[in-house]
């Protein structure tokens, strides 16, 4: 079984499980509230990681 985690910028370990399919969507949520302009998520980077390996990323933003 694989292991997912979802780690968000400043935020750190949002997800730590077994559950592929909450992982996969606490990321999604994630990478909309690192591109919305409000939260303390906003422009923050989201990795989905399994067993270790980076799954899927999306980069933080630059703010000027």
């Amino acid at each position: 079984m694989a292991h997912w985690q979802v780690i968000v910028g400043n935020i750190g370990t949002v997800y730590d499980g077994a559950n592929g399919f909450t992982a996969r969507q606490d990321y999604n949520d994630y990478v909309g509230f690192s591109r919305a302009s409000y939260g303390r998520a906003s422009g923050e980077s989201v990795v989905l990681f399994r067993d270790g390996e980076i799954e899927l990323e999306h980069a933080a933003t630059e703010e000027s």
